[in-house]
């Protein structure tokens, strides 16, 4: 789950931008590819690429890290996935991919191992939301709305000694 959901590029050149699988015009053609004139705009969803279940299979939106722990599916492979970590689009890819991924992975792995030595984790009782922000955010259903129109932030958890 990437803490961006989609990112912008901006179209150096003309280009033709092929489609994994054709898709249906608004006239009804089938269409396995479209021309980008120099300038254009295009929004890239991360989250779709690292969800889709023409890739992942059918429970590509659970959470599940033993995914890895095997070969992956062929479908995965195909895809051809851009990314810079494990045929993931959470950082990006190509020559704009976030150069800080390794920090930012190293980081998760140094608070986990210091949290995970010392504390159980639970899901508190309130049911997780995630605001769309310039980045996703956790907050609750019932979080008090704040001047600017956004739910507070919150992540409910309980902790408690291993």
């Amino acid at each position: 789950y990437p803490p961006v959901a989609f990112i912008s590029r901006e179209a150096a050149s003309d280009a033709i931008l092929p489609f994994q699988k054709p898709i249906k015009s608004t006239e009804g053609e089938s269409l396995d590819s479209i021309f980008v004139p120099k300038g254009s705009r295009i929004m890239c969803s991360l989250s779709k690429c690292n969800t889709d279940p023409d890739i992942w299979g059918p429970d590509a939106h659970e959470w599940k890290p033993e995914r890895w722990l095997a070969p992956l599916p062929n479908s995965v492979q195909e895809a051809h996935v851009p990314g810079v970590y494990s045929h993931l689009m959470t950082f990006a890819g190509g020559s704009r991919a976030c150069i800080g991924f390794k920090v930012a992975q190293l980081e998760m792995k140094v608070v986990l191992s210091v949290l995970l030595q010392t504390f159980r984790l639970a899901p508190g009782d309130k049911k997780i939301i995630w605001e769309w922000n310039t980045v996703a955010q956790p907050t609750t259903e019932d979080a008090k709305i704040t001047a600017n129109g956004t739910r507070e932030l919150q992540l409910p958890l309980k902790f408690s000694l291993v």
